[in-house]
Order: structure tokens, then C-alpha cells, then sequence
């Protein structure tokens, strides 16, 4: 199937003049985006009813059983490790990232849960120039940056009061920076599926004695949350991992701004929250940003076919 994708991304590339991989990488990372936030919505309707250990535990646990027996029976050698000491430091970093998460989201509103996250974009963006080699293009850094003025406008910072619930979605934002470093590493040898069940794997070890700690069983409306968040969690790992296998980083974590108006959508529909002047403001800024960066990606796909013949 991802065969198959490949050559429809390519058709569609080559008709609108970008480069394959980048186009098929930011359409994925857009629909990873919005599978985070509807993620990160199903977490908050469970607030604090279940403790954050016991959700990542739950959510690793579910998409294991889910996903290992899948790839058992269609062929274990496409999620068949070669990096497995990226794996369990990833297995590590997501763990910590994803209890920080899921302790965050019941203290902040989804608008300030994705504005904060965009901070990620700026560590993982400097941390692919300085360890993975990319070449950095000065448009890529305008775009990113102006995405990051449109973030800070809505957390204003010195201006609204630093929580623990916003010091620690901050915490969180450097380790899934660090966690989409880790994934384009693995990504060069393994194949995209193979750190998303690793790194749920690992995650379900190492929360297992937390959760034995805070054990409880959940009733049913909340075990149909705890299904809903894995398989949002297989959906946007699974396009992310896909993204940045196909495309540069540089080109794919600015349109990760989208996630900002996921937020704001989800959060208006289901817990009321009206984003303020502030957070419109911000919100035009991400998404100009986002429109920004579309159109040199275009016209730099159409320099780049005209240098090498390709036909329109």
C-alpha cells in the first residue's frame, strides 16, 4: 500500500510542481497533526478521572496488542528492529513525554496545549541541522520563526501566569522534539511502523510498575476513551513516522502550526473554551506561516524539476 501511496503522491507532485517526498511528507504531517489534537481532546475528556500513569500505560498497552499480533501474522520483519539502542532511548523519551502530556492536558486549554508544543518545532529543526546533516533554507527558518512569534502571542509569556500544568507541556515539547529526532534516525534503516510499536512497547514496560502503583479499572465509558487515544496515537505516529521518512524535517515541522486551529476547534466544540483576541491573532499568524512555506515549497519543487528536465 505505501507503494502505491508513493506513486500517487508523485503523480500529484509532478502536476503541481513540488518535491514528492516533501508534498506526501507535510500531507502527513498535517493529518498527524490533527489526529494529536483529537488525541489530546479524548485525554481531556477524561481529566483527571484516571492518573496519567495508568493512561500512557493503558494507551502503549492497547496499541501493542493491537499492532504486534497485525504484524505477526503479515510479516514481523517490516517492524523488525536493526536500531535498538535509538529504539529504547526513544521507548524512554516517549514515556516521559507522554505521562508529562496526558498530566498537562486537564490543566490547560487545547489552543495553549498546541501553541505550547510549537516550541518543539524550533529544537527539532536546529537539532536535524546539527546531527542529521539537512541543509537549512533561510525561507524555512522565516516561516518557523514567524510561526513561533504567532505561538508566543497566544501563551504571552510574562503576561499570563507560568502553571505547572504550562511548565511541564514545555518539559514535554522538548522531549518530542527530541522523540521526531530519534524516529528520523530509525526511520533511515527501519521501516516508518517500526518505531511506533517500539516505542509502545517500550512505553508499556516501563509504566507497568507505575501503574500497578495507581491501579484502577475503568467503567466502560472511559475504556472506550482509552481505545479511541491508541488508535489516534497509531494514526498520527504512523503518518509522522511515514512524514519524516519522505520529507525534511525543515519542511515538514512548520506545518505542524495547523495543530493550533485542531486545538481551537476541539476545544470550542467540547469544552466551551472561546479563544480569545490574542489567540485569533496568534492563530492568523501560524496559519500565514503555514501558507507561507506551502508556496516555496512549490516554487522551489518547480526550479528543481526545470534544473533536472522533468516534464510538468
Amino acid at each position: 500500500m505505501s507503494r502505491y501511496l508513493e506513486k500517487i503522491a508523485q503523480d500529484i507532485a509532478a502536476r503541481i510542481g513540488v518535491e514528492p517526498g516533501n508534498f506526501i511528507g507535510v500531507c502527513l504531517a498535517l493529518f498527524s497533526g490533527f489526529s494529536i489534537m483529537a488525541n489530546g481532546a479524548v485525554g481531556k475528556l477524561l481529566g483527571g478521572e484516571i492518573h496519567p500513569f495508568l493512561v500512557t500505560f493503558f494507551r502503549s498497552a492497547i496499541i501493542v496488542l493491537i499492532l504486534f499480533p497485525w504484524f505477526a501474522r503479515n510479516g514481523y520483519d517490516r517492524i523488525r528492529p536493526t536500531r535498538h539502542r535509538e529504539q529504547f532511548l526513544n521507548g524512554v523519551i516517549f514515556s516521559a513525554a507522554a505521562i508529562g502530556w496526558f498530566w498537562a492536558l486537564p490543566r490547560a486549554p487545547l489552543d495553549m496545549v498546541a501553541a505550547i508544543g510549537f516550541t518543539s518545532q524550533l529544537y527539532a529543526i536546529i537539532g536535524a541541522i546539527l546531527f542529521l546533516g539537512e541543509k537549512p533554507r533561510l525561507w524555512r527558518w522565516v516561516a518557523l520563526l514567524v510561526g513561533f512569534i504567532g505561538a508566543m502571542i497566544i501563551v504571552r509569556p510574562g503576561f499570563v501566569e507560568l502553571s505547572p500544568g504550562i511548565l511541564v507541556l514545555i518539559a514535554t515539547a522538548v522531549l518530542f522534539s527530541t522523540n521526531r529526532l530519534i524516529i528520523k534516525v530509525i526511520a533511515t534503516r527501519d521501516n516508518p511502523e517500526t518505531p511506533v510499536v517500539w516505542m509502545s512497547f517500550w512505553a508499556t514496560v516501563f509504566t507497568a510498575p507505575l501503574a500497578v502503583i495507581y491501579w484502577q479499572i475503568p467503567d466502560f465509558v472511559q475504556s472506550l476513551l482509552l481505545i479511541s487515544i491508541a488508535l489516534l496515537t497509531i494514526l498520527s505516529h504512523y503518518s509522522l513516522a511515514w512524514a519524516l521518512k519522505l520529507g525534511d524535517i525543515g519542511a515538514i515541522e512548520p506545518t505542524t502550526f495547523m495543530r493550533l486551529i485542531w486545538g481551537a476547534v476541539f476545544g470550542f466544540i467540547l469544552f466551551g473554551d472561546v479563544p480569545d483576541l490574542f489567540t485569533v491573532i496568534g492563530g492568523l499568524i501560524v496559519f500565514g506561516s503555514i501558507i507561507y512555506i506551502a508556496r516555496q515549497e512549490r516554487q522551489e519543487g518547480k526550479e528543481r524539476i526545470t534544473k533536472e528536465g522533468i516534464p510538468e
